[in-house]
């Protein structure tokens, strides 16, 4: 049940709280949502994104594979150069031209989580992940580059409550005339189920700079989910960004079938 598909910011939630069982029967299910994020990053004019995704998944046994599909709508100021990703991988410019509203398909995420270990006082999975740069570069919403990462996830269930710890690593590509570092990520945090319907939670979030020009993200993500019934979802949450590589404040709102 990997915590970032990287994601992000709440992508993340899609999985958390569904941890996968050795040789369990296969099972579908799908994510769609809204996600809004605004922020500075550093310079004087504020950037906004609304990220939309469909998420679909499927467990089987040990594993669990996703396909994010995404539509991106982004009013940033033109020009600048690359300081980061948001949490959904959209890149983040650094620039003072006047604001430009694009939106359009984002990059395609693919990922494969293979459940390691899965105890009842422990949980371990393994992410492989690909970004297929199929955003538009010219309207900025994407490197066009394929990006590829690795997420490690542990989970150590005690009664209602769950901590958790993440550790991982990305390789991006470069776009012509960038040159992207390979980032780390970590978090930590602690999931507790209120009841039979209703689960709340904290994480907070590091990623090394991307780039030169850039800061290290640093974030703290609270939310809550809510299950009328078994094979329904519904998770809001808030972000809040301490750094000039992350948002100031980010909103989401989504809703998973199972099947």
């Amino acid at each position: 049940m990997t915590i970032y598909a990287h994601t992000i910011k709440g992508l993340f939630l899609t999985c958390l709280l569904m941890p996968a069982s050795a040789g369990a029967e296969s099972t579908f299910s799908w994510t769609t949502g809204l996600d809004y994020s605004s922020g500075k990053y550093g310079s004087a004019n504020t950037t906004e994104i609304w990220y939309v995704p469909l998420t679909t998944r499927l467990e089987t046994g040990d594993w669990q594979f996703k396909l994010t599909v995404p539509y991106v709508r982004m009013k940033s100021p033109s020009g600048g150069v690359i300081i980061g990703y948001d949490a959904n991988g959209t890149p983040i410019r650094s620039g003072v031209g006047t604001p430009v509203t694009e939106s359009g398909l984002g990059d395609l995420i693919a990922s494969a989580t293979y459940s390691l270990v899965a105890r009842k006082d422990l949980l371990l999975d393994l992410t492989a992940k690909v970004k297929f740069g199929t955003a538009s570069v010219s309207k900025g919403l994407g490197t066009g580059e394929n990006d590829l990462g690795v997420v490690m996830d542990a989970y150590f269930p005690h009664g209602k409550a769950t901590p958790f710890l993440s550790a991982g690593y990305r390789r991006p590509g470069d776009p012509p005339g960038q040159n992207l570092r390979n980032t780390w990520q970590a978090g930590i945090g602690l999931a507790y189920k209120v009841s039979g319907q209703w689960s709340t939670g904290a994480m907070y979030d590091w990623r090394s700079a991307a780039s030169t020009a850039g800061s290290p993200q640093r974030d703290l993500l609270l939310y809550a989910v809510y299950k009328p019934v078994s094979n329904w979802k519904m998770q809001a949450y808030a972000s809040k960004g301490f750094s000039d590589a992350s948002a100031d404040y980010g909103l989401g709102l989504m809703v998973s079938r199972k099947y």
